[in-house]
């Protein structure tokens, strides 16, 4: 998967960042804007260097079958 890197303008003490911005410069000048409206607060752009995800479940099917072949069972005996 090809992921393209992103910006984020962060103001220190605020919210969390939200609006990801393709262009430093873009992030940049919203940063500059933030500053200018909310005076003595940071705000830092942020640039993604990595990315992590946990997957916990993949179902594959292994190959066609049968309907007949399947096993029915009692729901008032399955443990869960």
């Amino acid at each position: 998967m090809n992921r393209q890197p992103f910006f984020m303008v962060y103001g220190l003490g605020q919210r969390q960042p939200t609006v990801r911005h393709k262009t430093r410069a873009s992030a940049a000048l919203e940063a500059e804007r933030l500053a200018r409206v909310h005076p003595g607060i940071e705000f830092f752009v942020l640039r993604t260097v990595s990315v992590s995800k946990k997957t916990d479940v993949i179902t594959e099917e292994m190959s066609p079958w049968d309907r007949a072949d399947e096993v029915l069972v009692d729901d008032e005996n399955v443990p869960f």
